[in-house]
Order: structure tokens, then C-alpha cells, then sequence
């Protein structure tokens, strides 16, 4: 085995570090994948069969992006996972980490092209926000008041619902995004009901959290809201960053065809605004 392959193995798939993301020496943050790539089949699929607001029609993935971190963020994200994946097998439950759709604003040109991968600098891009460093359970609802299930994160695996969130606050931006994210369930704490006064969920779920309530550590941070009176698409709700790190980046919509290019008669034409004999 080639010390490239070991040393893959001891990183996180979506690393910055890992070898098998660097292309021609050279590494990116946001990493272009091609449509035959195995993992731009599996965001497509979830994707496609995540729309399901029947009254929207599905639109066309233009391009997925893998977004890449460096091991210092992703280190707080993998143990969490590890110490929830440690609780959900000694309960022999199963599903732990989700793929799972988040929209937001978006104020640059990110991922309209291939080679739109730089993040920009922009205060009223959440996107790039995201990307530099991941989400902040403080920055919940700088976009919208309401909060279903209280202050934390949002995501669903509806990618139609996400959709509704995703908002281009540049004019000259043509395509949509939304983020694929890694997310720890654990197991979830179930409502059906609206309860924005949440801040985390009821004692004895699979998450740990280092807040002290009633002299006992409060376990689980994540709610998942079930299809109910309340809700008509499930979402679920995180209230620690360390549960949620964006793992693909979503470009979708339908890219303006490009106006045929005026023959040079036209172009004669209109310069001296009268007609050319044929």
C-alpha cells in the first residue's frame, strides 16, 4: 500500500488533507464533480426524490460540488459522531448521520460555473458564511423570525422545501444552491406540533450537550419534526454546530440559452440601420 493510500485511510473523506482530493497537486475547497462520479449519483438521487412539492417543478442539477474541510473544523464534527454512534449501538438502533438539505442566501456567483469555486466576502452571503466555517446555532433566524422548533438548525430531507430558502440576492445570478450536509441524528426526539420555544430537545436522547439542567447532563441535541398537523414535509432540527458539517453543494435551475450570434449581415444592418440587397 502506497503512503498516499495509508494516510487516506486515517482521514475524513471530505478532508482538505486527504490525498484522494487533491487534483494535479493541487487543492481546492470545492471540488467539481463529474457526472459519472458515484458520489454526484448519490446527491442527484436525493435530490430528485426529495421534491416533492408536486405544484414545483423539479429542476435540472447543473452541477455538485464536494466541499472540503480542513481537519481542524471537522475534528469537533467526527467525535461528536463518534460518541452518538457509541449510545446508538449499545442501543442497537441504527442511523446516525443523514444527508440532509439546507437553502440560504446567496449574494455572489458561487458554483454557477466550475470555476466559480471562491468564496466571497461578502457580510449578506450566508453561503459563503457556511462554507468558511460551517453553521452557527447563534446565527439562527438572522434570516427568518419564526423558528418552528426553536433556536438551532434546520434541514430536511425534503430538498423541494429547502428550495423555498435558497434565495440569489445577486441580479446576475441565473442558478440556485442549496447544501447537502453531514448530519448526527442520533435519535430523534419526534413532534408534531409547532414548539418554537424549543432550545433543545426533552432529557434521554443520543447526543451529549455540556449543559447542566437539574444537576444531570441533558442529552440529545436534535428534534426531527414528523409530517403532522404543523408540518407537511419533515425537517430536522440540531442545537450544537458540532452535529452538522456541509458536505455538497447543489447547483440547479435552468441555465438562459445563449442568443445566436447576428450573421454579419444582420450586424451591417444594424450598424448603418438600413437594409442589406440580398
Amino acid at each position: 500500500m502506497s503512503t498516499s493510500s495509508f494516510e487516506s485511510l486515517n482521514l475524513d473523506e471530505f478532508s482538505l488533507e486527504n490525498p484522494v482530493n487533491s487534483s494535479a497537486g493541487r487543492r481546492s475547497r470545492l471540488v467539481y464533480l463529474s457526472r459519472d462520479s458515484a458520489h454526484f449519483a448519490e446527491v442527484e438521487d436525493l435530490f430528485n426524490k426529495g421534491w416533492r412539492h408536486g405544484k414545483k417543478a423539479r429542476p435540472h442539477i447543473q452541477g455538485i460540488f464536494k466541499i472540503l474541510w480542513p481537519d481542524s473544523n471537522l475534528e469537533p464534527y467526527l467525535q461528536y459522531r463518534n460518541q452518538v454512534q457509541a449510545r446508538i449501538r449499545a442501543r442497537n438502533e441504527a442511523g446516525n448521520e443523514k444527508l440532509l438539505f439546507h437553502g440560504t442566501n446567496r449574494a455572489c456567483l458561487l458554483g454557477e460555473s466550475s470555476r466559480n469555486i471562491l468564496l466571497c466576502g461578502l457580510k449578506e452571503c450566508y453561503l459563503c458564511s457556511i462554507l468558511r466555517a460551517s453553521f452557527d446555532v447563534k446565527k439562527c433566524g438572522t434570516k427568518n423570525a419564526f423558528k418552528r422548533f426553536g433556536h438551532g438548525i434546520y434541514t430536511s430531507a425534503c430538498s423541494s422545501k429547502a428550495d423555498d430558502y435558497s434565495c440569489n440576492l445577486s441580479q446576475d445570478a441565473c442558478l440556485r444552491t442549496l447544501l447537502v450536509n453531514r448530519v448526527v441524528v442520533g435519535r430523534p426526539y419526534k413532534r408534531y406540533r409547532n414548539a418554537p420555544d424549543l432550545v433543545k430537545p426533552p432529557d434521554g436522547f443520543d447526543s451529549v450537550s455540556s449543559s447542566l439542567f437539574n444537576n444531570h447532563l441533558l442529552t440529545s441535541l436534535q428534534i426531527t419534526g414528523e409530517i403532522g398537523w404543523d408540518l407537511n414535509h419533515e425537517e430536522t432540527v440540531c442545537y450544537t454546530n458540532d452535529a452538522v458539517r456541509p458536505a455538497y453543494l447543489v447547483v440547479y435551475g435552468h441555465k438562459p440559452k445563449d442568443s445566436p450570434k447576428p450573421s454579419f449581415k444582420t450586424l451591417m444592418s444594424m450598424l448603418f440601420k438600413t437594409p442589406l440587397v440580398s
